[in-house]
């Protein structure tokens, strides 16, 4: 029986073969996704419930610090937070004048990851306050996020650190989302996307230092086996979160589900409610809807679709575009009605 430690290399190729068979790349609602079939409704499932898990990596990293003595280690993983959660620059600085004090280095953003997220979900037709509101959260995405958020308090430090080493296969999948929301979904604002093209480079860097510490810190063979264990348990959470959207949300443009309404039939004529107007913001110059409580950016779908919103019934909006687009007209009429059972629910779109 082997009882000595597990040299560097080996180590390091029994943390990637947990990828190799357990990254959830591999579920099938992830496969739907890069195949361009996933309706827009379990799209929007999607990033609003991955939200959930976006807004607490900081939290996740946030009790690694608190439970590492080693100042080295910290300093390394204090970055993960500000990435996620953003720097606030003091008011009448630039950010370069922050930087030269040392809050934010050569940053040209103040923007996280958190913020990135929140313009992908309006990108997608989700407002800020449904995300930031947990309004489409589902119970199995909370636990299985929160499971791994009790791990990271609860476990030794190196093996928490351990956990996040999924960020090796991070780069790749997130090339191949990038190109596959590019290709398939292009009813998404592109510049939502601008997480996944952050985080190419981000996952590289953070995955290079999460493995070179666990390589390091991770000195016992009992350590380095919990430490491929961590992963495995890591890559559970993930994947238990795609099983509870995939059974929510179906995936495919056939089976999903619209979040708490009906289908629009043919014949009914879609207006604005009483009190919300289309119109152009004057600063942006993106289409927006104005309602009492507040504003939601449209993205060009919508407000093609909309701006058709003036009598005709939902049949002849879907015929108007799909001959103005050269459309395929069934997928279209799915978008439609997606697009204007998503404002009904919120109460910006009657029917008539």
């Amino acid at each position: 029986m082997t009882t000595g430690l597990w040299d560097r290399e080996t180590f390091a190729e029994k943390l990637r073969a947990i990828g190799v068979h357990a990254y959830h790349d591999k579920h099938p609602f992830h496969v739907m996704m890069n195949e361009g079939q996933l309706s827009p409704e379990a799209l929007r499932g999607w990033v609003a419930n991955r939200f959930y898990y976006q807004r607490n990596i900081p939290i996740k990293d946030a009790a690694i610090l608190s439970n590492c003595p080693v100042r080295d280690v910290r300093r390394i993983w204090v970055h993960r937070i500000l990435d996620h959660d953003g720097v606030e620059h003091p008011a009448g600085r630039s950010s370069c004048d922050a930087g030269d004090h040392g809050l934010a280095g050569a940053r040209h953003s103040t923007e996280g990851g958190i913020e990135a997220w929140l313009r992908l979900g309006e990108a997608c037709g989700l407002s800020r306050h449904e995300l930031l509101e947990d309004r489409h959260l589902l119970p199995g995405v909370r636990f299985a996020v929160d499971a791994y958020v009790n791990f990271a308090r609860a476990q030794p430090w190196p093996i928490a650190i351990a956990s996040s080493l999924t960020e090796l296969f991070a780069p790749d999948l997130m090339t191949t989302r990038l190109a596959a929301f590019e290709k398939f979904y292009r009813w998404i604002d592109p510049g939502g996307l601008d997480y996944f093209r952050r985080r190419v480079r981000q996952a590289r860097r953070d995955s290079d230092e999460a493995l070179a510490i666990s390589l390091e810190h991770c000195n016992t063979l009992e350590l380095q086996r919990e430490a491929v264990r961590a992963l495995g348990f890591k890559c559970d959470v993930l994947w238990a979160m795609l099983d509870a959207i995939h059974h929510a949300y179906g995936g495919s443009k056939a089976a999903a589900p619209k979040m708490g309404t009906t289908t629009i039939p043919n014949s009914a004529e879609p207006r604005l409610a009483e009190g919300v107007r289309l119109q152009t913001d004057p600063v942006t110059g993106k289409s927006v809807l104005l309602y009492p409580e507040g504003i939601v950016e449209l993205n060009e779908t919508a407000h093609e679709i909309l701006a058709r919103c003036d009598g005709r019934t939902l049949a002849e909006i879907v015929h108007a575009l799909a001959e103005e687009y050269d459309a395929e007209i069934d997928a279209l009429a799915a978008d439609v009605r997606d697009t204007l059972s998503d404002l009904r629910r919120r109460k910006l779109v009657e029917l008539g």
